[in-house]
C-alpha cells in the first residue's frame, strides 16, 4: 500500500520520498516476519522505483537550473532586494523582457 502510494505522491505533490522510505522499512520488517512476502515484495519494489525516480527528476531539474546559471540571483552582493532577484529568476527562467 505504501509503495503505490508513494508513486501516486511524488507525481502529485513531491511528498512520495518520504513515503516510499517508509515503505522500504516496512517491506524489509514484513519480509523478515515472513508476513504476506508478494506484497512485501511489491511495495518494496515500488518504493524502491519512487526514489528512483525522485533521484532522476531531481538530478535533471539540477542540471536545468546549473545551465541557466539561476543560482546566480541569490547571490545579495549583485541582487540586493527580494525584488532584484525575483526578477532575476523570471529573466533566467523566461528569458528577459
Amino acid at each position: 500500500m505504501l509503495g503505490i502510494s508513494s508513486v501516486v505522491l511524488l507525481l502529485v505533490c513531491g511528498a512520495g520520498t518520504l513515503v516510499a522510505l517508509a515503505g522500504i522499512v516496512v517491506g524489509i520488517v514484513a519480509m523478515a516476519r515472513n508476513s504476506n512476502r508478494r506484497r512485501a515484495i511489491g511495495g518494496l519494489v515500488l518504493s524502491a522505483l519512487t526514489l528512483l525516480i525522485a533521484l532522476v527528476v531531481g538530478v535533471i531539474l539540477y542540471s536545468w537550473f546549473q545551465t541557466r546559471n539561476v543560482g546566480e540571483c541569490f547571490d545579495r552582493g549583485r541582487y540586493p532586494t527580494q525584488e532584484d532577484a525575483q526578477r532575476c529568476v523570471e529573466d533566467k527562467l523566461t528569458g528577459p523582457r
